[in-house]
């Protein structure tokens, strides 16, 4: 190990080459050098806008560049592909970006990872099948396999579809009773299984294992990747630290840098147990000062920081007599909350300055956005939705046929990207497809209704479909890179996948519907979270886009307006004494709020805002806020 690293030595030559590489006038500090030529085991807690991405891109670069090893590479860990995609963008035109991405190096999810090298082989060798890996798919197929009445008891104790599904341990479930119910249960899942339908998390169960009883695979696995990086490990879970250290563990010889910012770990649920236990170790390396703002937001994000080390802001182009307000509302009027947001916007940017970040971006977040029963009056408001009711997450037209099948692949991503789970991806390929092979057929193929996925199946011989499955697994495992150099590659695939569906080869080359095109309909315009001001009187107007937290995360805004929501208790209002520096005692599902609030506060360069119901705060809160430089303003 120590030869790699006496071979793997970053210099002051290697810093100018990559920031050459780079271009777009990156420059990196001494903190920034520092961190990049350290190749000891260490954290690197990284505040938001600190350009810690920048800086993991850059050192994989300079490593690429000098690996001389064929068979040992580099491992890369996330929970999203976006260090993935952001390699290819900066880097893909290049000779070591192209390096990184290519065997023996591996930058991939912790599912996939431990799903390639550990558990996909482990279950082949025992005489598995590899069907569908996906979570809700899955447990979805197993609840329709419960017989009836099974299925009408388990729903009067307040048990649903994820029940079917392995917790905490192979053959266990979310079920304490012992009895013919969890018999049934246990042999739906021992079936499906046999079958080769899995969940994401039985997967990693499966691999906590395989480790288990087979000590080597941990040594193989660290004499493969003798270097291991962890990006966002704020995000990793207790049973995915502890698969790491299984795999790499303190006492192998890995170096293991793990990237993120313990400010931003932010779950589903505030129901989730925390890990702050396991990032950041002992003494890690700080990023401290923020490139996406200046120092008055940095002070109002970390007023809910959970971490001793605070973050500091710089200068940037916007008018420092911009005013970061708190819009206080009375209940009847919090449909005009969202014009006096746009009415500030326009009076704090100019038209030229919202053109120039227009992929940023004006936002409008919430913890709760996806309406799925109306607010009651202890309630108000509890979603986005109740800012303004047309909003609409699940879009009304959310099959209307697109012209062009990268606009299938597009959808499929986006919901992907946004849910974390693949039913909805794979069912927009299959639209895609589908339309495809009605296309050349002339006449309907196959009905586009139903469970498309299963649609196709039948339509194949039998000894077609377990190559069918491959295929799609195949195609979805590079749809992440949707760009015009990687889409001859992928029409390839789909027209693999169309030759199965013929006796003759049916070739899709000239096709209309199979061009690379920029977008065709901006998906978020079908899903209706694009609000428009305008203001007649000047005639201008900007588009404001509502999401949840979740979903901007890693995202940089030129303006964010973090209204108040509810899950369980008021959000903003649970948090009010932290908002304006006082003190009270951090506990856990309090932190999981301070936690999600830090992250909506800290997406915007420009402005940021909140809206809050006038009840919620008393006359020594709404002075404290004023105090710590927030502008307050009655709706």
């Amino acid at each position: 190990m120590r030869s790699i690293l006496n071979d793997l030595e970053i210099t002051s030559q290697d810093i100018e080459w990559i920031t050459r590489v780079i271009g777009n006038k990156i420059k990196f500090d001494e903190s920034r050098i520092e961190i990049i030529k350290n190749m000891q085991s260490v954290d690197i807690q990284a505040f938001p806008g600190s350009g810690k991405t920048t800086i993991l891109i850059s050192k994989l670069a300079i490593l690429a560049k000098k690996w001389k090893y064929s068979t040992r590479g580099i491992c890369v860990l996330s929970h999203t592909n976006v260090a993935r995609e952001e390699i290819e963008r900066r880097l893909g035109n290049t000779e070591v970006g192209q390096k990184i991405l290519l065997y023996p190096h591996f930058i991939g999810t912790f599912h996939s990872f431990f799903d390639t090298f550990v558990t996909i082989p482990w279950l082949k060798s025992s005489g598995y099948k590899i069907n569908i890996i996906d979570s809700e798919m899955v447990t979805r197929y197993r609840w329709k396999k419960i017989p009836y009445k099974t299925k009408l008891y388990l729903q009067k104790q307040y048990k649903n579809e994820k029940i079917c599904e392995y917790k905490g341990d192979i053959g266990k479930i979310d079920w304490d009773k012992n009895g013919k119910t969890k018999e049934i249960i246990l042999s739906i899942i021992e079936d499906t299984q046999k079958d080769g339908y899995f969940t994401f998390g039985e997967m990693l169960l499966f691999a906590k294992k395989i480790l288990n009883e087979n000590r080597n695979i941990a040594k193989s696995m660290q004499h493969r990747f003798p270097i291991l990086f962890i990006d966002e490990a704020q995000d990793t879970d207790e049973s995915q630290w502890e698969l790491l250290n299984m795999t790499f563990g303190n006492d192998s010889n890995v170096v293991m840098q793990c990237y993120g910012d313990m400010n931003q770990a932010i779950y589903n649920s505030v129901s989730i147990k925390n890990n702050s236990n396991y990032f950041p170790r002992n003494a890690p390396l700080l990023l401290k000062e923020s490139k996406r703002f200046n120092h008055k937001i940095a002070e109002l994000a970390n007023s809910v920081a959970v971490s001793e080390e605070r973050m500091s802001g710089t200068d940037n182009d916007f008018s420092d007599s911009i005013k970061n307000t708190i819009f206080l509302f009375e209940k009847d009027s919090i449909n005009k909350v969202i014009d006096e947001f746009g009415r500030l916007v326009l009076n704090s940017f100019t038209d030229d300055e919202i053109k120039q970040y227009d992929k940023d971006g004006i936002h409008v977040i919430g913890m709760i956005h996806d309406k799925k029963e109306e607010t009651t009056e202890k309630q108000f408001p509890k979603g986005i939705y109740d800012y303004w009711t047309d909003y609409r997450f699940c879009s009304d037209n959310k099959y209307k046929n697109p012209n062009y099948i990268i606009t299938y692949l597009r959808r499929g991503n986006k919901a992907f990207n946004y849910s974390g789970e693949n039913e909805e991806r794979i069912e927009y390929i299959c639209k895609g497809i589908v339309k495809l092979i009605n296309n050349i057929n002339g006449t309907i193929k196959i009905y586009d209704k139903g469970n498309l996925f299963n649609s196709m199946l039948k339509e194949l011989q039998e000894d077609k479909t377990k190559i069918f499955r491959n295929k799609m697994l195949d195609l979805i495992s590079c749809i992440n890179d949707l760009s015009e150099g990687n889409w001859a590659n992928i029409l390839n695939k789909i027209q693999s996948i169309i030759n199965l569906f013929f006796d003759q080869e049916k070739s899709i080359e000239g096709l209309e519907c199979v061009k690379w095109v920029e977008d065709e309909i901006d998906i978020k315009n079908e899903k209706n979270v694009i609000y428009k001001y305008v203001d007649n009187e000047k005639n201008r107007s900007v588009d404001m886009i509502f999401g949840s937290i979740h979903s901007v995360k890693g995202k940089t805004h030129l303006a964010t307006l973090v209204v108040e929501t509810y899950m369980r208790k008021h959000n903003i209002k649970s948090i009010n004494n932290y908002l304006y520096g006082g003190k009270s005692n951090i506990n856990k599902t309090m932190e999981k709020r301070l936690k999600c609030q830090y992250v909506a506060l800290s997406r915007a360069r420009g402005l940021v805002c909140m809206a809050i119901p006038n009840d919620s705060i008393n006359n020594d809160i709404k002075d404290g806020l004023q105090k710590d430089g927030w502008n307050i303003v009655n709706v």
